[in-house]
């Protein structure tokens, strides 16, 4: 072997040593220190958010079944049993705007059975989606899909209820109702005779709760309810809750029913009785408006009217008669805080139309207005005070006759722009309403294209009037009962919704 091809092993040796030593430093001071180049997985910013505002482009109304008493089981001699009597119904269906489809099914186990289909009989815009039908087996959940989703867009509905015997005698309407997660009513108490029904329906795919507060008028603060504060609903069902049980002997109720995770609907069936004698039903609806001005329409001269108001601060409330010349204080008081208040107004002028209330901090409020009929028999309507909208629309009942009157809120003069649509869904009327500051106005919808008038629509720019339809029924009228109901304008105003998405780069790390 040559001198050249003999290894050099201390000079291997060594440089293994070295280069063990190198490694070893090395994985050390990787384990140690950490280059900030090397924390890819570290935002500069933790945590960032963005939101956006949507608008959803499916509606659902809750339109409920027909009225009917608390308790049909039949007691003792068949003379004294609390009856529905002759009880029928009606409703109508309608859609405005830029509307793909509307649908209108029964609520229960299969929500897919007896679905109609509202028709538009013409592409014009200027046409709705229209249909009619009865609400007598049950409540109907309309299904409405847009197009688009902007102001003068979406469903409005309404439902209607009369009887001539019975323990249910005169009329009973309401607009349908848009599921929400938190509602509120106020009512006309749980004194001797009157019964409230709350009822909660749940239109979603899935179980839900709902928490109920009442505030009384005996004292501030919510009460404690005898019969508890949570229902279970199930999906596709209502649940049914008698407010009169849970907190009995109050001159007016402010309750609100909040639901977990799941809109619901939800109204209260008003029932009053006097012994054996009928005084009245009527649906309450939910009241959401809080304002420092309210206003309503629906009265006529000889009507009693007692008004219930509701404030989280102590107001002072100033309420006023309106008629066609204009407004006429009748009533100041001071209302205290987390208590609901009744006050009554007495019976209603000849001129009277509407109510206006101005308070000194934000208030809800909702009104009674009631109608004697022969031997003992009456009826009432309950109307919520809203304020303006820049456009609104009402569905009229099928077989009602129907007034609607507007009030104007503002201190001039205001015009605004009323187009009606018959059982077609055709425009068959546009007119421009001039209104005196403060004051109020009305026609007979039997004076617009001869009575055939199945929905109004009322555009009003400067957004100054209010407006309700207070509605009879000729067979109720026919046997010279007191029957109304009065029904308030849905408003189309675009709904929004705020969504926040929330970054966090740390949870990849």
């Amino acid at each position: 072997m040559s001198r050249h091809s003999r290894p050099n092993t201390p000079l291997r040796i060594a440089l293994a040593v070295i280069s063990v030593l190198l490694i070893v430093v090395l994985m050390a001071v990787t384990l140690i220190y950490r280059p900030s180049w090397l924390h890819v997985d570290t935002p500069t910013v933790e945590r960032s958010s963005v939101g956006r505002t949507v608008s959803p482009r499916q509606r659902q109304t809750y339109c409920p079944s027909r009225m009917t008493i608390a308790d049909t089981d039949a007691y003792g001699d068949s003379e004294y049993q609390a009856s529905n009597g002759n009880i029928a119904s009606s409703a109508r269906y309608a859609a405005f705007g830029s509307v793909f489809h509307s649908s209108v099914a029964s609520m229960g186990a299969d929500m897919t059975a007896s679905v109609s289909m509202l028709d538009k009989k013409d592409d014009s815009s200027d046409d709705i989606f229209v249909a009619s039908g009865n609400v007598d087996d049950g409540s109907r959940l309309q299904d409405t899909r847009l197009l688009t989703a902007s102001n003068g867009t979406g469903a409005v509905s309404s439902v209607m209820s009369w009887a001539t015997d019975g323990d249910l005698k005169g009329v009973s309407a309401a607009s349908c109702v848009v599921p929400a997660l938190k509602q509120a009513f106020l009512l006309s108490g749980t004194k001797t005779g009157l019964t409230q029904q709350l009822v909660v329906a749940n239109p979603s795919a899935k179980d839900t709760s709902v928490t109920i507060r009442i505030w009384g008028s005996d004292k501030s603060g919510a009460l404690a309810l005898s019969t508890g504060s949570t229902l279970t609903v199930a999906s596709g069902k209502e649940t049914v809750l008698n407010l009169s049980a849970a907190a009995s002997g109050q001159d007016a109720l402010y309750a609100t029913v909040t639901g977990t995770d799941t809109p619901v609907a939800a109204i209260v069936r008003t029932v009053s009785m006097d012994g054996l004698t009928s005084k009245g039903s009527d649906y309450a609806l939910p009241n959401n408006a809080f304002a420092k001005s309210l206003a309503l329409y629906g009265l006529n001269g000889g009507d009693h009217a007692t008004l219930y108001l509701y404030t989280s601060r102590k107001t002072d409330v100033t309420v006023s008669w309106i008629d066609s010349k204009g407004a006429q204080q009748t009533n100041q008081q001071e209302l205290k805080a987390n208590r609901a208040s009744a006050i009554d107004l007495g019976d209603v002028p000849k001129s009277a139309t509407g109510i206006a209330i101005a308070a000194s901090e934000p208030v809800s409020a909702t009104a009674k207005i009631s109608d004697d009929g022969p031997d003992g028999q009456s009826d009432f309507a309950l109307v919520n005070a809203s304020a303006p909208a820049k456009i609104s629309a009402i569905a009229v009942p099928d077989q009602s006759t129907a007034t609607v009157g507007f009030v104007n809120t503002a201190d001039g003069d205001r015009t605004a722009i009323v187009t009606a649509y018959d059982t077609d869904g055709k425009q068959v009327d546009r007119r421009e309403i001039a209104i005196r500051p403060s004051a109020s106005t009305s026609v007979r919808i039997a004076d617009i294209n001869d009575g055939d008038v199945a929905a109004i629509r009322l555009k009003d720019p400067a957004q100054a009037v209010v407006w309700n339809l207070r509605v009879g029924q000729k067979d109720v009228s026919g046997a010279k009962l007191a029957g109304l109901a009065i029904i308030g304008a849905v408003d189309l105003k675009e709904a929004r919704e705020q969504v926040w998405a929330n970054q966090d780069m740390t949870v990849v790390r």
